[in-house]
């Protein structure tokens, strides 16, 4: 493994090891999340320089998952099935990539969301959502933890392999 892609990988697991410390805290925020989510943007430009010496610089973590080969991806989501086995669906990633990146570029400001109404109203409508079951498809933003923990598991393992 070259010196770039090691010191993404020290980079990720870094955001991955404060992320786990941020998430013992009592502060209930989603702040644990969006770390891990910019550890899996690291994991996944790491993958892409890993394969090709370049990584882009985006955000659109679809579009930073469909550059890579198909074998890496069929084999980081063998790693993650395996490792998270019956805690898991990796049936649909597009729409976890897709749920990702909204929860990094729109879910780290909540007060953009909310845009428009009162905070009463926020309160109101969070709280009508948690009369209803909380149904993750209504969810503001959607975090999807344990995909998001086997996934970056998965290409760590994968880049390491590398």
């Amino acid at each position: 493994m070259n010196d770039h892609i090691a010191r993404m990988l020290n980079d990720a697991e870094e955001r991955l090891h404060d992320a786990e410390i941020l998430a013992t805290s009592l502060t209930g925020g989603s702040s644990s999340s969006l770390l891990l989510i910019l550890a899996l943007e690291v994991l996944l430009k790491a993958a892409q320089y890993a394969e090709f010496g370049r990584y882009q610089p985006t955000h659109k973590y679809l579009d930073l998952w469909k550059s890579l080969p198909e074998n890496m991806r069929t084999n980081v989501l063998a790693i993650a099935a395996e490792r998270f086995a019956g805690h898991v669906d990796l049936t649909d990633v597009e729409a976890l990539m897709n749920d990702w990146h909204h929860a990094f570029t729109k879910g780290r400001y909540y007060f953009e969301i909310y845009e428009g109404c009162s905070y009463a109203e926020q309160r109101d409508i969070g709280e009508s959502w948690l009369a209803r079951g909380a149904p993750d498809q209504e969810a503001a933003v959607r975090f999807h933890p344990m995909e998001l923990a086997a996934v970056t598991e998965g290409l760590i393992v994968a880049i390491e392999g590398k």
